[in-house]
């Protein structure tokens, strides 16, 4: 840490770890930018097109050759135009701002200076565990293990562009082995690798909680002045829309090619929904304990400094009790009167977890949005128009 109290080094999730730097080494990374940019268009070719070119090649991306061709398939553009582009571009969103969140907890003043070399400790143990071989490799299993079991339970069940169908099995076509071998594998390890450094962040969270921070009742961020945690969080509604996105062509498959009604997707949608916010905001409860006290500690003091000043108030201005004979009008009297009420007010305010409750909409409608267009597999467009127009007239 320097003197100015800045961390000695960023707390930089998203640039580190063997996958990127096997990105560095084949140039997609240069030292001077990250090229999300370009590096999600690039995966958007190797997956999407090459699916395409080998359907194509064996007859199942156009027509009536299968029942699920490769163009009327919603979850390849769902998942490898939308998702795995999205999470790549995520980087640029999410990366700067977790950075920064970080730098905050020291320039703020919440971390002070005799914490300073364990706040640099946090940062040091978290990017380590960023940069683990073993985590990724393991993350790299557990994405090929997914994506077979995704392959096998919810595949569409008729002939489609990636596999042959008969009563005794199913034999992967020239796409399938492409997208069982790479494609699906890549947009699973891109997901389980968001959510492992997310567990990073959380668990720096809980590793600061420990710290002797510096938190005021009356901060009008009403939580101690830890409203930029919360504020941080609903970034990561990016990763959920993406999730969601690819979650929303796998649904659409099943209800217009294996006919199950939408009806039967809404109680596992809405538990996924339930999930999100303990998962995305859940952790955030480290933080409760401490603010709790803080709100306690603040209603004692700010109470006993609110009985002293009403009391000299009252016995000036209502007993009469002013020697001075000095007159209401111009003094700051009230003016001060008003702002101890503000200040009480915000201390009553007090949330026990640092999140605003528009954040945590925010997280829920950047996972249920991908899933209004599956209105339009069991509703036409223009029914669903006078619908939305009735909702919100």
């Amino acid at each position: 840490m320097d003197q100015v109290g800045i961390p000695s080094q960023p707390f930089l999730l998203m640039e580190g770890g063997p996958f990127f730097n096997l990105q560095k080494r084949f140039g997609l990374i240069k030292q001077n930018g990250t090229r999300v940019k370009r590096r999600a268009l690039l995966a958007a070719l190797i997956t999407w097109l090459p699916l395409f070119l080998l359907a194509a090649l064996q007859h199942r991306a156009f027509g009536r050759s299968v029942p699920v061709p490769f163009m009327r398939d919603f979850s390849t553009y769902t998942r490898f135009l939308l998702s795995i582009p999205i999470l790549m571009l995520a980087e640029n969103i999410l990366g700067p701002r977790i950075a920064d969140a970080a730098v905050h907890f020291v320039s703020s003043g919440l971390v002070i200076e005799k914490d300073y070399q364990r706040f640099d400790q946090f940062i040091g143990d978290g990017l380590r565990s960023r940069d683990s071989i073993v985590a990724e490799i393991v993350l790299a299993v557990l994405a090929y293990c997914f994506s077979i079991t995704s392959f096998i339970t919810t595949a569409v069940h008729v002939d489609t562009w990636y596999a042959s169908r008969t009563d005794h099995g199913s034999t992967l076509t020239l796409a399938g082995w492409w997208l069982v071998g790479l494609c699906a594998p890549l947009l699973q390890f891109l997901l389980l690798r968001w959510f492992w450094r997310v567990f990073l962040w959380f668990q720096f969270l809980a590793r600061v909680r420990s710290l002797d921070l510096q938190l005021f009742p009356t901060h009008p961020d009403a939580a101690g002045g830890l409203g930029f945690v919360g504020e941080t969080q609903r970034f990561f509604g990016i990763l959920l829309f993406a999730f969601s996105i690819a979650a929303a062509g796998v649904l659409a498959n099943d209800i217009v090619y294996d006919k199950v009604p939408l009806k039967n997707f809404v109680p596992a949608v809405a538990t996924y929904a339930l999930v999100v916010l303990v998962i995305f905001a859940g952790p955030l409860v480290v933080f409760a304990g401490t603010l709790l006290r803080t709100k306690r500690r603040g209603l004692y003091e700010y109470g006993t400094l609110a009985t002293t000043y009403t009391g000299s108030f009252h016995k000036k201005w209502i007993e009469g009790e002013n020697p001075d004979h000095e007159a209401l009008l111009g003094t700051g009297d009230i003016q001060s009167l008003a702002d101890l009420g503000n200040s009480f007010s915000i201390i009553q305010k007090m949330k026990p977890i640092p999140i605003d409750p528009l954040d945590l909409l925010h997280l829920v409608v950047a996972s249920l949005l991908p899933m209004v267009p599956l209105l339009l597999t069991v509703m036409p467009l223009g029914d669903l128009l006078k619908l939305l127009l009735k909702i919100v007239a």
